[in-house]
């Protein structure tokens, strides 16, 4: 038996236990068997165990270089260093499909065997749910894109990945990228099963925001990934310009940032329900739409998407399949998604809530308006218009500082109503430190409207969140007499959810820094260059020594030679052409000299002979920011989830409620922190 043929009963046994989870868990549900729901836990199980032996197969056909499989010869070569051998793995449809439904094949086994001691009401319908989606995906794998599919002939030799996806951060971005979308899908099954079975939100929520929060974690490293990828690779010295697969990825990121607020509301005042599961729900309907947009090949304006692949209808009919089920559960119920007490002021901490989920639903419209408009063009136009950055940034920006501002003033608003002069008085030293830090900013070149506002805002809301961090250490101090330091970090381990929060958005503060400051006063230039000739750029004096050609494994490149030296500091800089066959057109490797306030990045663009150099320049300000603020938000990230299921603080009176009464009941049950964000 070949390994080939091993994968594919694997893959068969995946689907069968598959199948078996969702036709039997349904009949549980109604029988409510003790030996079938066992059954169905290790049907899960089995599923899992026989994807990952698919997966552990495919790569070990990928590793040994077995080209009689499609997958292999189409994305490795004998050349391909193993780790990138490895990494081919989700380099196509086959692959990425199998890969995808292994991962949820994980998520599902966990949920079967850990969850359904602990969330015992919700996890017999979850399990199922999950099991349906794992039917479409092993489905997929078994029909449409057959993983160990064989190659006519013996090939000795594949076609060799794809030249641009040979990178370190791209190994890593799809497999974060995957966790984070196929993560949403396990809080949607919670939030469906939970709607349907009408459980309790305070049973509900906790589970469902860990799930939501663990997946959004993935999500938002996979993203800033995704960026520095660009920014290495593609050698146009930028990291985000507004493409369809880019904004594939924000989408159910801003919803899910959105249900993250939202969820907040619900569990602490009993409040927005219907909008909080329609956005964990729609969380996971944008990932679907998300895929259509990568695997599709529907939107060529691209440079990241899988042009001309098969798999886009299947998402589309996956999709509205899901967007069926949903309607049907929340039409059902939706006498379980009543709130529980109504908004008292706007000027309240639901009422801040509130718009900030106003202004990410906003922005997601206008993200997914703008990706889609070249095709609602075509139907209503008669022609494709590609919307530019231009575009994006212009509409996205000012909701972007609406949330910034509101970020700021959240930690300072009461719950119910809260009064100006009291928020006045708790901001004042935020707003002036947020204009004296933008009054220097526009002194350095920060002129236009958007710059001098993005730091400005950014500084208040950075300034408002930490002097919550010196209240809770001040606080510890005073009652403990212990250190400034030791008080903080007991401050900060006590109330791990409410200041783990407050740390991701100051990440985010800071990510925003970088955005704004790496498109102010940067430089950009093109030279042809001799050998000995010296340039000076932004504050390096850049000289060029001549060309140098290599031989690696698989390809040749040609290397410029260059010395810079920027104050005391000398160092060499070497930008490149690899050439790798088959391949049209060369690819550029891109040199980087990182510092904190600025990057020197350079691009061999080519040579006109006699030993010159094309180069292009950049001078990149603050972009490094943009990966310290990713690296400070996936801390806080997992610090907020650190926290207690029920949170870190003194109990707080929330309303239980009931749907055949009509006036709610008081009780007490655990919460966070009265201002927790």
């Amino acid at each position: 038996m070949t390994m080939a043929l091993l994968g594919r009963y694997a893959l068969l046994l995946a689907s069968l236990a598959a199948g078996y989870t969702v036709g039997v868990g349904w009949w549980t549900n109604r029988t409510h068997s003790v030996s079938l729901r066992e059954s169905v836990r290790g049907a899960a199980v089995a599923v899992a165990l026989a994807m990952t032996a698919a997966v552990l197969i495919l790569e070990y056909l990928f590793v040994t270089g077995d080209y009689s499989v499609q997958a292999v010869y189409n994305h490795t070569d004998r050349a391909l260093p193993i780790l990138y051998k490895m990494g081919a793995l989700w380099g196509g449809d086959s692959g990425s499909v199998l890969f995808w439904g292994w991962i949820l094949s994980l998520y599902t086994a966990f949920v079967a065997w850990r969850g359904w001691p602990r969330e015992g009401q919700m996890t017999p319908m979850v399990v199922p749910l999950l099991g349906a989606l794992l039917v479409f995906f092993t489905g997929m794998s078994n029909l449409v894109v057959d993983p160990f599919r064989l190659v006519p002939g013996n090939p000795t030799n594949g076609n060799g990945l794809d030249p641009l996806l040979q990178n370190l951060v791209m190994t890593i971005h799809p497999p974060a990228m995957y966790m984070g979308l196929i993560g949403m899908a396990v809080p949607a099954a919670y939030i469906l099963s939970a709607v349907w079975t009408k459980v309790p939100s305070r049973e509900w929520v906790p589970v469902v925001r860990r799930w939501m929060l663990f997946a959004w974690l993935f999500l938002s490293v996979a993203i800033v990934l995704g960026g520095m990828w660009a920014y290495m690779e593609l050698g146009w010295g930028g990291y985000w310009e507004w493409d369809p697969v880019e904004n594939a990825s924000l989408l159910p990121w801003l919803m899910a940032t959105a249900f993250l607020h939202s969820i907040q509301i619900e569990e602490k005042r009993g409040m927005f329900r219907w909008w909080t599961a329609f956005l964990g729900v729609g969380t996971f309907l944008l990932t679907l739409v998300g895929t259509y947009i990568t695997r599709s090949g529907v939107l060529k304006n691209s440079v990241h998407s899988f042009a001309g692949t098969g798999v886009g209808p299947y998402f589309v009919t996956l999709f509205w399949i899901t967007l069926a089920v949903s309607g049907f559960v929340f039409i059902q119920r939706r006498d379980t998604l009543h709130d529980r007490m109504t908004l008292d002021s706007t000027l309240s901490k639901e009422g801040i809530y509130l718009l900030l989920n106003a202004f990410l639903t906003a922005i997601a419209a206008v993200v997914l308006f703008g990706t889609f408009y070249p095709i609602i063009s075509k139907a209503f136009l008669g022609t494709s218009i590609v919307l530019t950055v231009y575009f994006f940034n212009s509409m996205t920006a000012p909701m972007f500082m609406g949330l910034i501002v509101l970020m700021g003033v959240a930690p300072v608003v009461g719950w119910r109503s809260a009064k100006w002069q009291t928020i006045a008085k708790k901001l004042w030293k935020s707003w002036g430190m947020g204009l004296l830090v933008g009054g220097l900013a526009y002194l350095h070149g920060y002129h236009s409207l958007l710059q001098f506002l993005g730091v400005t805002l950014a500084v208040f809301s950075l300034t408002s969140m930490a002097q919550e961090f010196y209240r809770a250490a001040r606080l510890k101090h005073v009652a403990t007499k212990a250190g400034w330091f030791r008080s903080l970090g007991e401050a900060v381990v006590t109330n791990r959810r409410r200041y783990g929060g407050y740390l991701a958005h100051m990440a985010f503060l800071i990510i925003v820094l970088g955005v704004v400051g790496s498109h102010t006063n940067n430089l950009s230039i093109t030279r042809t260059m001799i050998p000995g000739q010296t340039l000076s750029v932004g504050g390096y004096q850049i000289q060029y020594q001549g060309l140098k050609g290599a031989t690696h494994p698989g390809y040749q490149m040609t290397d410029a030679q260059f010395v810079v030296k920027q104050g005391r500091t000398t160092f060499t800089a070497a930008p490149g052409l690899s050439f790798f066959p088959g391949s049209a057109q060369p690819v550029a490797t891109v040199a980087i000299r990182g510092g904190l306030m600025k990057d020197l990045y350079m691009v061999l663009e080519g040579s006109p002979g006699h030993n010159q150099a094309i180069v292009q320049i950049f001078v990149n300000p603050m972009v490094a920011w943009i990966w310290i603020g990713t690296y400070i938000l996936a801390f806080a990230t997992l610090l907020a989830m650190g926290a207690p299921m029920g949170g870190d603080a003194a109990p707080v009176r929330n309303w239980e409620f009931n749907p055949t009464e009509r006036t709610p009941r008081r009780r007490m049950m655990p919460a966070e922190g009265s201002d927790r964000a």
